[in-house]
């Protein structure tokens, strides 16, 4: 432990003993430098690269851009340039830059747009930067052209491309050319006939010159005739129009449609015109028609107008009042020419009077007033005729200047009864149908309207008042013969007054087919109640039958043979009156032996209307027969007066569809159920219930296709009713 001490101790003296002994000498201070380091981005350069440099010296560079180019910064953020950096550590800096950019100013002078589309290089906001190549599309408004480029390019092309190496203002004028127009010459009203060609003409005129015309149609063909020169300012345009198809008809209305046809016009300077006219357009016609046929064959007809609305339409009458308001016709009362409680139709039909190849609308109105005094005043028999898609009312006189009138026509036989080749008509009348009940003539209607502008009227004076009848070439003599006893048929006690034999030159003579049967007083056995009748080959023995309905129901009639007595007759309550045919026999004649029943109804039991037609195209026709009510709801007397009755609660209430059959052994078969959706019972198919459901119409109503059953005679609103054959059946269609 001294040692140790001891050994400090000298340790110490010596240090002492060396500092007092010796000189101090001053250090030399040391330099210290840093690098800097400089570089340029693409677009420019710096004036020195950097080095090595000492402490809180001071070094200078400079950015230099290229050509099209500016410096925009250092890499620290400083925008100097000259950049001066005191240097107090390494550093490097870059130097940034980029393109100049340039404005394009673009101005338009008329209506027009300029579409740019950058073809390299780019865009910001308001500038493109320099180098850039732009293509600009001058977009002239509809009735505008372009006229060229002005400013700092001058050029009529178009589009255009351009490099923007320096600010440039450009103009793209347009001007206003004139508008094409086009004015048909021809009538727009005119009636084209399907598959017969026909042309309109047009004019042109085109302030920027004709260049090319292109033709649409939806349901036809057109095609250019000619047209004015290319590049000629006007002109005419002839269009050649044939329509294949008469579509969008009003059926209430006409047969006639419509087609659109759209016709484009361009011009020298590419301006189009579109123009679309309505083109009207009817059926062909339906020429050499024989009016020889049975009268079944002739009803049918392609007019599916509502009758209704035709006399409403030539301010006839307004059917019901404000029924057809919408058509403005003023006050809806003006139309209702004959004091009716309602304008009341009994049989309508449709005759080529004019054989012009179109069916012309007859009717009959009929007086009533207060549900009371049915058919009690005489109104003239209508026409209308068709033309240019329309039905016109014709006053058409008789031969002594006097409008034919009848108090009720139940049906009209439409037929060339004087074999002159033009049809006329023969009117089925009933007389009055409430009290003091006058009975009037039946009476034909020679169709002399060619010859002398009338028909002449010539009253059958061996048949009065009936409610039904028919015509047929009875005795195959080439014309046409009538079925139509009346309820007095010839005198009384005579017996021969079924038909009306034709003798040719407008005469007839009275005929008796109906073996086995008496005529006795007033009333004969097949005449009593009967309310339709038809003559047609049903059987296709080659041999025409007679097809009888009215009120009543099967009996067994059938057992009587020769002469019945009248006592015999009044006590047997309407055997006479349900539906029957009487198939001819050998001689041509109708017996009893050879009579089937129609299957009966109960409740619908008094007929309207027959139709033979093959429903399902199997080659086999059926029977279809429109019932209504028979009144066997009430309490009928044996008189057969339907206003002896105490009672009517169903009487002509409801209207229903019945088809029928024959079998081989020629029995009636009701085959309603296989035909009809929608039965409301075995037999009969549902119908029109509460509407003026008066007669049928077979064919295809809506153009579609299929098979249809409608009314003929009341097609407007909710109460029309249609059956529409789906392939199997028929299924019941409304319109609304």
């Amino acid at each position: 432990m001294i040692i140790r001490f001891i050994f400090r101790t000298l340790i110490v003296l010596l240090l002492v003993s060396c500092s007092k002994d010796s000189p101090v000498e001053t250090p030399t201070p040391q330099i210290i430098k840093y690098t800097l380091s400089f570089s340029s981005g693409s677009g420019g350069s710096v004036s020195i690269p950097g080095g090595s440099y000492e402490t809180g010296s001071s070094v200078s560079v400079t950015a230099t851009p290229d050509s099209e180019y500016v410096f925009i910064n250092w890499s620290n953020g400083s925008t100097q340039n000259p950049l001066s950096v005191t240097i107090t550590s390494n550093q490097t800096l870059t130097a940034n830059f980029e393109k100049r950019k340039y404005p394009l100013t673009m101005n338009i002078v008329g209506e027009g747009t300029v579409s740019e589309e950058i073809i390299s290089a780019g865009k910001t906001t308001t500038e493109y930067t320099s180098g850039s190549i732009i293509q600009l599309t001058a977009n002239p408004t509809s009735g505008w052209g372009f006229s060229g480029w002005s400013g700092t390019v001058s050029s009529t092309e178009n589009p255009i491309q351009l490099t923007v190496d320096e600010a440039k203002s450009i103009t793209s004028t347009f001007l206003e050319f004139p508008i094409p127009i086009m004015t048909l010459v021809s009538s727009q009203t005119k009636m084209f006939t399907k598959g017969v060609a026909d042309t309109l003409l047009i004019s042109i005129n085109s302030g920027g010159g004709f260049k090319s015309i292109e033709l649409s149609s939806d349901w036809g063909d057109v095609s250019t005739v000619s047209s004015p020169e290319e590049g000629s300012f006007e002109g005419n345009l002839v269009v050649q129009y044939q329509s294949s198809q008469v579509k969008n008809v009003d059926y209430t209305r006409t047969i006639a449609g419509s087609d659109n046809l759209l016709i484009t016009l361009t011009d020298q300077n590419d301006l189009t015109l579109t123009v679309s006219y309505t083109l009207r357009t009817q059926p062909e016609p339906l020429l050499d028609r024989n009016y020889v046929l049975p009268h079944l064959e002739l009803k049918f007809s392609r007019i599916k107008v509502d009758p209704r609305l035709i006399r409403f339409l030539n301010q006839r009458d307004n059917f019901s009042l404000g029924c057809y308001v919408d058509n403005n016709f003023g006050d809806p009362t003006d139309y209702n020419m004959n004091g009716n409680d309602y304008d009341d139709l009994r049989d309508i039909t449709y005759v080529d009077l004019n054989l012009d190849g179109y069916d012309d609308l007859v009717l009959h109105p009929i007086f009533s007033k207060n549900n009371s005094a049915f058919a009690s005043v005489k109104f003239p028999i209508e026409v209308y005729m068709y033309s240019n898609g329309e039905y016109i009312y014709r006053e058409v006189l008789n031969q002594n200047g006097s409008l034919p009138e009848a108090f009720l026509v139940t049906k009209f036989l439409v037929g060339d009864f004087d074999n002159d080749g033009y049809p006329d008509l023969y009117c089925v009348n009933h007389g009055t149908d409430s009290a003091p009940y006058i009975d009037e003539n039946q009476f034909f209607l020679f169709n002399d309207l060619e010859s002398q502008g009338v028909f002449t009227q010539i009253n059958n004076t061996y048949n009065r008042n009936s409610h039904f009848g028919a015509s047929v070439d009875i005795d195959n003599d080439g014309d046409l013969d009538i079925y139509a006893p009346g309820l007095f048929p010839c005198e009384r006690g005579v017996r021969g007054c079924d038909f009306l034999i034709n003798n040719g030159g407008r005469n007839f003579s009275p005929g008796n087919l109906l073996n086995d049967v008496s005529y006795l007083g007033t009333k004969s056995y097949f005449t009593r109640n009967i309310s339709t009748s038809d003559l047609f080959d049903v059987d296709e023995d080659g041999k025409i039958d007679l097809l009888l309905h009215g009120r009543g129901s099967e009996d067994n009639s059938s057992s009587f043979s020769g002469m019945i007595t009248q006592e015999e007759i009044d006590n047997i309550p309407f055997i006479a009156s349900s539906g029957k045919i009487m198939f001819a026999n050998s001689q041509g004649k109708y017996t009893l032996s050879e009579m089937k029943y129609i299957p009966s109804i109960p409740g619908y039991n008094k007929g309207l209307d027959f139709n033979i037609y093959d429903l399902d195209g199997d080659g086999q026709n059926e029977i279809i027969i429109l019932l209504t009510g028979d009144g066997s709801a009430g309490e009928w007397s044996n008189s057969g007066n339907q206003n002896d009755n105490q009672n009517t609660s169903n009487y002509y209430q409801g209207y229903q569809i019945q088809i029928c059959q024959l079998d081989e052994n020629r029995n009636i078969i009701d085959v309603t159920d296989s035909f009809m959706d929608g039965n409301g019972q075995t037999g009969v198919g549902l119908g029109c219930d509460n509407t003026n459901f008066m007669f049928l119409q077979i064919g295809d109503y809506d153009d579609n296709g299929l098979l249809d059953m409608y009314c003929e005679d009341f097609r407007q609103g909710p109460n029309f009713v249609r059956w529409e054959w789906n392939g199997s059946r028929f299924t019941k269609m409304t319109e609304n």
